[in-house]
Formats: structure tokens, sequence, C-alpha cells
């Protein structure tokens, strides 16, 4: 059985002393504003375009630990640096996000997809949240609105479209977009809550779910055609446990909030969550090296991706996090197992015992692939939130053991089978 208490001091201290300073420290851009996304080992910051992702995840990530942990007053500043220069410079007049700018803000590049606006609506909502000021919630929703009319009258061409190039649909934007609807239900009445996030999982669980494997495809065609190609075959193993972790969450929401159909069902659910993440964890395990790869062949065949056995951070704290939410919600013991596997091998070789930070990411031979822990690819989104998660998580089950233990009832008892 884990020490509940001690990973839980364990992660809290990774958080406030390691990752957290990090950022706080070298990722500002007091010059132009925002945040400078490319930084280097040691900090420093490395001259680039800024990418509106990013930037809006580093503002949410810093006013949600402000609303959720402690409330530190830094943090809440460095979240309201990031989004005024968001609502300043990453919309167009209609309110769509540009996915590149440069450092002063002006528009490089338009999105090609609705994660940016899905993320900038996820900063707004936090950072009304953290200040009850009602311009940011007033932003959210105006952003909020475009997000759903734009992401509707695509999926209805997508639907009709005939002949020309094959439409190909990105597990990231839905995902983007159900932790934007999460996110937004505070400001939302709750019919209308209920009946968009239903629509989200149902995409999520009737599209991208392939209910033969009983596994989450990163790419697929409209209606949720299987692509026989590398691409159409390939599982992204972060992706996927942050699919779940949200799908968790969504779990506890409806805990309280009947929504509709699919949470008639919502048993079923986080078993079905915590069967796929266990069966990935299986089969992105990699036995030689140690560490989860960050994708799998669904049809095993031979990966054109060369970083397909590279290890990076932020797929590791995803599955550590989904884990210990599947094991929460359905007390499956397998879940502990796999968390202790992947927790052992990430607080060996990711943090960086000479400064601050984690290393992004790490070759066969778990050594750092990168000069950098920061790039226009990854930022701070699921390090800080998955490791404070996780540490909140294991508070609460460190408590939840000693009351039952002083009840004589057992924390491992299951809360429902396979077959609930």
């Amino acid at each position: 059985m884990l020490d509940f208490q001690k990973l839980s001091a364990t992660y809290q201290q990774a958080l406030l002393r390691q990752v957290v300073p990090f950022w706080l420290k070298n990722s500002r851009d007091e010059q132009c504003g925002g945040y400078i996304d490319l930084l280097s080992a040691t900090g420093d910051q490395i001259e680039g375009d800024k990418f509106v992702t990013l930037q809006a995840q580093q503002a949410w990530t810093f006013a949600w630990l402000y609303n959720t942990l402690d409330g530190q007053p830094a943090w809440l500043e460095h979240a309201s640096h990031g989004v005024s220069f968001l609502s300043q410079f990453a919309h167009d007049d209609s309110l769509a996000c540009y996915a590149q700018l440069d450092r002063r803000g002006r528009p490089v590049a338009q999105s090609v997809d609705l994660v940016p606006a899905s993320f900038a609506v996820m900063a707004y909502a936090q950072m009304h949240r953290a200040t009850n000021q009602d311009e940011w919630a007033m932003l959210a929703k105006q952003v909020f609105s475009y997000v759903l009319e734009h992401r509707t009258n695509v999926l209805a061409e997508q639907a009709t479209m005939l002949g020309g190039f094959r439409p190909i649909r990105h597990l990231s934007e839905t995902v983007a977009v159900l932790k934007m609807v999460l996110g937004m239900q505070p400001l939302l009445a709750e019919d209308s809550w209920k009946q968009t996030i239903d629509l989200v999982v149902q995409d999520i669980l009737h599209g991208f779910m392939d209910r033969r494997t009983d596994t989450l495809r990163e790419f697929i065609l409209p209606e949720g055609a299987f692509m026989n190609t590398p691409e159409g075959r390939r599982l992204n193993v972060g992706l996927s446990f942050q699919t779940a972790c949200y799908l968790f969450d969504f779990y506890t929401e409806s805990a309280s909030v009947k929504t509709g159909s699919v949470m008639n069902s919502n048993r079923r659910l986080a078993m079905q969550v915590v069967t796929w993440c266990l069966r990935l964890c299986e089969q992105a395990w990699d036995e030689a090296n140690a560490g989860l790869n960050p994708y799998i062949d669904v049809k095993q065949q031979p990966f054109i991706f060369p970083d397909w056995q590279q290890k990076w951070a932020w797929v590791q704290v995803e599955a550590l996090t989904a884990l210990l939410k599947g094991y929460e919600h359905t007390r499956h013991p397998d879940c502990l197992k796999w968390f202790k596997r992947i927790h052992d091998y990430t607080f060996q070789h990711f943090p960086d015992t000479k400064q601050t930070g984690w290393h992004l990411a790490l070759d066969q031979h778990a050594q750092p692939l990168l000069a950098a822990k920061a790039t226009p690819m990854v930022g701070c989104f699921s390090l800080i939130r998955c490791i404070a998660e996780i540490g909140k998580l294991l508070t609460t089950l460190a408590q939840t053991k000693e009351r039952t233990s002083r009840a004589g009832i057992s924390i491992n008892a299951p809360r429902f089978t396979e077959e609930a």
C-alpha cells in the first residue's frame, strides 16, 4: 500500500520548490507583455514568437493555482500579466484566435483549429473566478459563443462534404473544448451547460473512441471513420491520458448534477475510462528502458515517427493524474500498481537536481534530450496542473484512509465492478 501522505508531500515540494519557481522567475516578458514561450534548460529566455495556446495555458495555470491552492498574490499577478496580453492581441475582430504572434503581439499566423480560442476562454474564466471582475466573464462568454458556433458549422460542413480533400479531425481540439466547457460551468445556465457538455462527451465516446479495441484514436475522419495510415493508427499516449483526466472531472461534476443520457451510466463511464487507461499503460510502457512511450501503433506496425521512444515529462504526469483519479473513483488496485511504477521512473529522472524546473524530455538512456525546458509544443500547463492535482488527490486519499481505518473499513474495497 502506498504512503499517500508521504507521496503528497513529495508532489507539493516538487510543485512549490521546483516547478512553479522556474516559471515565475523566467517566463515573464517584462518588455512586451505576456510570456516568453521558449526557455533554455537554465531558464534563459530564447528569442522567438509567442504561441497563443501556450500564452493562454500559462495564464490559466497560474490563475487556477491561485483559485485552488493558497491564493498567493504573485500567482494572480503572473496570470493577470498573461490575460492582459491575450485580451489585447490574441483575437481578430470576430474574436477568433490567432495561432502565433510576434513578441510585440502582432499576428503571425491564424489558427487552423479551436485549441487557442478554447484555452483563451479557460484563462478568462479563471481570471474572473480569481478577481470577480465582469470584464473577464463577458470576454469568456463571447469567445465561448464563437467557439461553439464555429465548431457546429465546421462539423456540419464535414458531415455533408462530398469529394475534395480528406477532412481529418484531431483529438486535441475536442479535448480542449471539453476542458473549456468544464471551466465555464459557473458562468453558464445549468441547462445550457448540460446540453453542451453532453455533446462534447458523446463526440469523444462515439467519435474518437474505437469500441472494438477500446482505445482513443488521435486522428479520425468525419463520423468517426477509421483512417488506415500511420497517423490514423497512432494512439497519442499523453493526450489519451489527458482526455481521461477531463472525463473523470466530468464524472465528478455529474455526481451532483445529472446531465442527461450520458450520465445515466456514469459509473460505467468511469470504469470504462479506467480500463482503457490500464490497457494504455501496458501498451506504452517501455519494458527495456522504463517510462511511457509517447505513441502506440494500434495495429503494431513499424513506426515512422522518429520520436516514438522519447520520454516526455508531460506524458508521464498526465498518466499519473489519470491513474490516481481512476483509483479515487473505482478503487481498481491496478491503478496504484501503475501509479507507483510511473512515479518511480518520473521522479528518478525528470527533476533537475542542479537547478529549478524539470527536464522536458529524455532520450532512451534517460538523459536530457533538449537544452530547453519550454518549446513551442510544450509549456507549463500539464506539469503544474498535474503535479498540483496529484498532491491534492493524495492528501484526500490519505485522509480517507485514516477515516476508514478508524471505522475498520478497507480503502481498497471496490466501489463497483465492471458490470456495474
